[in-house]
């Protein structure tokens, strides 16, 4: 039924019969459109391009609507293919439409094959379910025609969406239907294009899946070959295009080996009327220049004259079979030839295969080997779950690799190191089992060596500070409820003199024979190790209590006193021992050693040749300096040291005699720090003589200083610490200080401990000799603090004696103290030597010294030590006050 028919079947009566035909003008439009639509369609345009201009042309010449054109997809769904003029937003609206007899005008025009003509969708029953998308789109009328490919059942259809409800005229059901039937020309054309270029597609896609090049070669009524067809691979195979290669023949037949061209062409000859497969193998060179091997298979076809007609061929690039086959030439020398055992097995782990290194290894030959299973290298040493582990790394990772202990042939157990590799074939199942094995048995005993090497002392042999640690945290981990643990630290004292004195070589052997003492007074379960250079450790596991490790420090003590023989010489070495007890003094290994060197520095500081507990107070100390330390050695540099000055008066006269020099550290955190707190590290870390020269220097510069400024000459007293009397250079420096501002020698006085004179005799008093030669007066410091002070009186070159302040800070309540002070002034003066007394802090101090003739008075009762420029104030009021 046509559109005619179907839209008078549609409409009423009255409808149908108000209808005017068309007109002449009418019938040019239709045919003006048929014809541009069919010039679109035959230049292949793009389907949407020609729908969407069918479209709008229909809509210019119907007038108010939309025209839109509506494709089922491959579910049997309608959705929208072309609708130039309904919004994007709007689209949606209309896809997903499923065909039916109450499907809007265009499912059901698809459902009934037949044109609908719906006059007012508000009220016709076909578009009740779709009112929201006539609303959304102003649709009042809807007129649609079912499109078809071929002869085929609908495909879709076009409608014309009138913006108000009406009837179509006669004009518009046959514009209605010329437009369907285009569109269904330009769908089937578009269809049967795209259905052909999936069927070329599809058969360039079957030819590139064929490995290789796929050729078709034809010959011309010359007899002169060319190819009809050639597949992609060509490409790859020698760098040349196949479009190229249908065109063009020579090239491709010149890639080929001049001699495989001859026996291709004397194949042809031979093979002449033989319509079976024939192949060979030939060379080509790329485009590269390099040489590839292929594997041609061509099959011939002669028409009825017996000439040939063509020949189809595949060509496979077998360079890389080529080169496999040369790699597994070469892998059989390297199998038969490698230093490492190699051995294959089957999928049920059954030797196939050994080289000869393997034979070696296990004292077996080949033939014994093939067919056992390689448990028959067993050495008993590994349980059944360490091979269960072994099958299953494998099943789980493809290989496993480790290590092992085997038997040999002759019973000898060795260690070995273990690649095992499953071999699946392409279709990954699991065919054979490949081990390459190494004798490790000579690492095994280097890295035995090389492991006692890294715990144990090169020296004595003894373990060192890591394998230390490592057996006492092991101690402790295991010690009993009612023991403890001891660690005792041993410090050599004087040992560095030794190493200075008589050489390293001296000082290893007086290391090899403490370490054998100390082994010989300690029981066998204790353990001895040297952890520094110096330094040895003890650890007493389930010790009792501490009388017992005091039992074996004092052991330790006494048998280090005996005098040690080194080349000849007779030499003393005493330790200094600290002590600490777990779990009292910490919990772990490093905190127990830690408070045990802790405990030596007071051992130390307790006048060596001792032993001492570790005290909590010291842990602090042993901080401090750590803290300190780093900061101490950028001091100076960094501008931080101040010199602060204190007068000493004359006890008489009560005038100025001297001023001694006192350095101080202005710490850029804690503030101006005392000597004492600083001091001790810095004589500790080497850094004294710097440290001391640099005060000397600034004392010198100021007492010129005041001297240029008119004060009256008094002298200026300087601390020398024992490694600057032990420094050759001191004696030059004073001399180059004292000429550089010209001070007059009598004017320094250099103040030294008994102490350092007593502990480097030899070496002291030449200094002090030639200082006191110079001119330098020498004052010995903290007298009475000393053992051997009297002793020492007659023997020093010095000029004064200091009384240190321990003894006059309880005059007059300790008769004690004025005792000895009385002692010291009478003694100091009948060998001629001036006393001064340091810290006078009361009248009454001042007085009873004043009444023992005490020569001078230094203390917080004159002046605090204060810096230069305070200092020189003081000084212009003292001068006042003591014209």
């Amino acid at each position: 039924m046509d559109a005619l028919t179907n839209l008078k079947t549609s409409l009423s009566p009255e409808q149908a019969s108000s209808d005017s035909q068309p007109t002449v003008q009418d019938l040019n439009r239709l045919l003006i459109l048929q014809r541009d639509l069919l010039e679109k369609i035959t230049l292949n345009l793009p389907l949407k391009a020609v729908l969407d201009g069918l479209c709008l042309e229909v809509e210019k010449i119907v007038g108010s609507c939309q025209v839109f054109i509506m494709v089922l997809d491959n579910r049997g769904y309608l959705d929208l293919l072309s609708a130039p003029s309904i919004s994007e937003e709007n689209t949606e609206l209309f896809n997903r439409l499923a065909p039916g007899p109450n499907a809007g005008s265009s499912g059901t025009a698809v459902f009934s094959d037949q044109p609908v003509f719906v006059i007012n969708t508000q009220t016709d029953s076909r578009w009740g379910h779709y009112q929201k998308l006539a609303y959304s789109n102003n649709i009042g009328a809807c007129w649609s025609y079912p499109l078809h490919e071929s002869a085929h059942k609908a495909i879709g259809s076009i409608s014309i969406a009138s913006e108000y409800p009406r009837s179509p005229s006669t004009f518009d059901a046959r514009l209605l239907e010329s437009a369907a039937h285009i569109a269904g020309i330009a769908i089937s054309r578009h269809l049967s294009h795209t259905n052909l270029q999936n069927s070329e597609q599809r058969l360039s896609h079957i030819a590139s899946s064929i490995p290789g090049v796929v050729l078709q070669t034809e010959f011309d009524i010359n007899n002169k070959p060319f190819f009809t067809y050639v597949s992609e691979g060509i490409k790859k195979l020698c760098g040349i295009e196949s479009t190229e290669a249908r065109k063009h023949f020579n090239p491709v037949w010149k890639r080929l080996h001049i001699d495989d061209r001859a026996t291709i062409k004397s194949a042809l000859q031979s093979k002449q009327h033989n319509d079976s497969l024939w192949t060979m193998e030939c060379r080509l060179t790329d485009e590269n220049g390099k040489i590839k091997w292929i594997h041609l298979a061509s099959t011939p076809e002669w028409d009825e004259q017996k000439s040939l007609k063509r020949i189809n061929s595949i060509v496979l690039d077998i360079t890389s079979e080529k080169e496999a086959n040369a790699r597994l030439e070469l892998a059989g020398i390297a199998f038969a030839s490698t230093n490492e055992g190699i051995m294959v097995a089957d999928k049920d782990n059954l030797i196939v295969d050994v080289n000869r290194a393997y034979c070696e290894m296990t004292g077996y030959s080949r033939e014994e080997l093939i067919g056992t299973s390689p448990s028959i290298l067993s050495s008993g040493r590994h349980e059944a779950n360490f091979f269960h582990n072994i099958e299953d790394t494998i099943k789980e990772q493809g290989f496993w690799q480790g290590e092992l202990w085997n038997r040999r042939c002759n019973g000898a157990i060795y260690p070995q190191w273990l690649n095992i590799n499953a071999v699946l074939n392409n279709q990954g199942e699991l065919t054979h089992y490949v081990s390459v094995s190494a004798d490790v048995s000579n690492i095994k005993e280097s890295e035995a060596k090389l492991r006692h090497m890294s715990q144990h002392d090169a020296l004595t042999d003894l373990p060192n500070r890591q394998l230390y640690k490592v057996l006492l945290d092991h101690a402790i981990e295991h010690n009993l409820e009612d023991q403890h643990t001891a660690v005792l630290m041993i410090d050599l004292d004087r040992f560095k003199h030794v190493n200075e004195t008589m050489g390293h070589q001296a000082g290893d052997q007086l290391l090899i024979q403490v370490a054998r003492r100390l082994r010989n007074v300690i029981a066998d379960s204790h353990l001895l190790a040297r952890v520094g250079g110096d330094e040895f450790a003890i650890m007493i596991e389930n010790c009792p209590h501490q009388g017992e490790a005091e039992r074996v420090a004092m052991r330790i003590v006494n048998a280090l006193e005996t005098a040690v023989d080194l080349d000849g010489h007779n030499f003393f070495t005493t330790a200094s021992i600290g002590i600490t007890l777990y779990p009292q003094h910490g919990f772990d290994s490093e905190t127990l050693i830690k408070n045990a060197d802790a405990a030596v520095h007071q051992a130390k500081d307790d006048g060596r040749n001792n032993y001492a507990f570790y005290q909590p107070e010291q842990t602090h100390v042993i901080e401090q300096w750590v803290r300190l330390e780093p900061e101490l050695r950028r001091a100076l540099a960094l501008d931080q040291f101040r010199v602060f000055y204190q007068p000493q008066l004359d006890a008489v006269s009560g005038k100025i005699s001297g001023v001694e020099a006192l350095l101080r550290w202005q710490h850029p955190t804690d503030g101006l720090m005392p000597p004492g707190m600083f001091l001790p590290i810095i004589e500790e870390i080497g850094l004294m003589n710097q440290v001391g020269d640099w005060v000397l220097e600034q004392a010198c510069a100021q007492a010129a200083a005041w001297k240029k400024a008119g004060y009256p000459v008094f002298r200026i007293a300087v601390n020398i610490a024992g490694q600057q009397v032990l420094n050759h250079s001191l004696v030059t420096t004073v001399t180059e200080l004292l000429s550089k501002y010209d001070i007059d020698p009598d004017q320094l006085e250099l103040e030294i401990v008994e102490n350092i004179v007593m502990k480097y005799d030899d070496a002291a008093q030449p200094v002090l000799n030639e200082l006191r030669n110079l001119g330098v007066r020498l004052a010995l410091d903290d007298f009475g603090t000393g053992y051997s002070s009297l002793s020492y009186l007659k023997m020093l070159p010095v000029q004064k004696v200091k009384i240190d302040q321990s003894l006059v800070r309880d005059i007059p309540d300790d008769p004690n103290d004025e005792a000895i002070a009385k002692a010291i002034i009478a003694l100091s003066h009948s060998l001629n030597l001036s006393v001064c007394a340091e810290g006078v802090e009361t009248e009454e101090q001042k007085a009873f010294l004043r009444n023992e003739n005490c020569d001078q008075l230094q203390g917080y009762l004159i002046s605090r030590p204060i810096p230069a420029a305070e200092l020189t104030l003081w000084l212009d009021q003292h001068i006042l006050d003591h014209p």
